[in-house]
């Protein structure tokens, strides 16, 4: 999880950094929590040529230079690719296994550019692919129906692990389950709007079920037989998706909002972060 962790923590205070609502110290201070303190540099000698990073076999720049890059790069797009459904990537996009090994990456469409976190640094690719195809452009999942999809798929999954009786003699699966939300939260920026407290609400209760699955795919709680085993990815690979979906949206509303509320400072805002921009920030 730790890579989608990160790649939510780039979207969100990318978002709020672009709209003024959060100073450059902050950010920085929670991109170094996403783990990747070893800095940024371009995947490719290209982008690094066109959006002035360091590339390939060069050391990296420090993290205070991805703040220009969502500056500039539009409203930051949380990217979760799994296997069947890559769509926020262009084919053949050499973001794509990156992403997929990752878990997530982030989309700076004004700029072309995804985002990855990668082994305690973050790399910049370009995001369309070998022959200039557009990125398969993610559908906008509302809040409502991501949170109607997941309190089904909690349902039917409590049913089905019910009835197998898997949980039986699961020894220490509340102190996992904590453990994995510990490491799992995510920080979300500044506000009060509906749509803010909305959005966050529905993050920590995706990073609650997210802590679940990872213990549950641990097969520590009781499964004992292969029957037991498969019965419960069965039971729990629709709630895995589901709470896909939900971070995806509770990023995306969240991510819009700060843009709107950016949209109504204006030129303050704007001029904050370039007042931000032109100042001196710690590596």
């Amino acid at each position: 999880m730790s890579g989608v962790r990160a790649a939510t923590i780039l979207a969100l205070w990318g978002a709020a950094y672009r709209a003024g609502i959060s100073a450059p110290d902050a950010v920085l201070g929670e991109f170094a929590d996403a783990g990747r303190t070893a800095g940024v540099r371009a995947a490719d000698a290209a982008t690094a040529a066109r959006v002035g990073l360091p590339g390939p076999g060069e050391a990296n720049a420090g993290s205070v230079a991805l703040l220009d890059l969502l500056r500039r790069g539009g409203c930051p797009d949380l990217l979760l690719p799994v296997a069947g459904d890559v769509r926020g990537f262009a084919p053949r996009s050499a973001a794509l296994v990156p992403a997929l090994d990752a878990g997530g990456a982030v989309g700076l469409p004004t700029l072309n550019l995804t985002v990855v976190p990668g082994d305690g640094h973050w790399r910049v690719f370009p995001s369309t692919g070998a022959e200039s195809e557009a990125p398969a452009q993610q559908p906008r999942i509302s809040l409502f129906d991501a949170e109607r999809d997941l309190d089904a798929a909690i349902r039917t999954a409590t049913s089905r692990l019910t009835r197998l009786d898997i949980a039986r003699g699961a020894d220490g699966v509340r102190d996992g389950i904590a453990a994995a939300m510990r490491r799992a939260a995510v920080n979300v920026p500044p506000g009060d709007s509906r749509a803010h407290r909305h959005g966050a609400a529905l993050l920590a209760k995706v990073v609650s079920l997210e802590a679940l699955l990872q213990v549950a795919a641990t097969h520590d709680a009781g499964a004992n037989t292969r029957h037991e085993l498969a019965s419960m990815d069965d039971a729990l690979r629709p709630l895995a998706a589901a709470v896909r979906a939900g971070r995806l949206a509770a990023v995306g509303e969240l991510v819009t909002d700060m843009d709107v509320r950016g949209s109504a400072l204006g030129g303050t805002a704007r001029a904050r972060v370039a007042a931000d921009r032109d100042g001196d920030h710690p590596n």
